[in-house]
């Protein structure tokens, strides 16, 4: 099943290497004091980051494309748009 999967990996891959990009500059630009705007960025990059090594988890263990409440397999081409979806109701808003 991971060759099906094998674009939306190295797509994932990616994206993480950016998100962990944008936090290192984030890291060394600061200098001090963080206000709430940037503060939320930060969050929400790492919150970005968790779901895509989530991602990319469960393609090494076998488990991506599955809905991790139902156990039903997912639909790939909805799962090339949003690839961090957990479970069919995230993939539902898509079409």
């Amino acid at each position: 099943m991971y060759e099906n999967y094998f674009s939306i990996g190295q797509e994932l891959t990616l994206i993480k290497e950016e998100l962990q990009d944008r936090l290192l500059r984030y890291a060394t630009e600061q200098s001090g004091y963080i206000d709430e705007k940037e503060r939320y960025v930060i969050e929400m990059i790492k919150a970005d980051l968790k779901d895509v090594e989530h991602a990319l988890a469960k393609l090494d263990v076998g488990a991506f494309g599955i809905d991790e409440l139902t156990g039903e397999v997912m639909s790939i081409h909805k799962l090339k748009v949003m690839p961090t979806a957990r479970t069919n109701e995230d993939l539902f808003v898509l079409w």
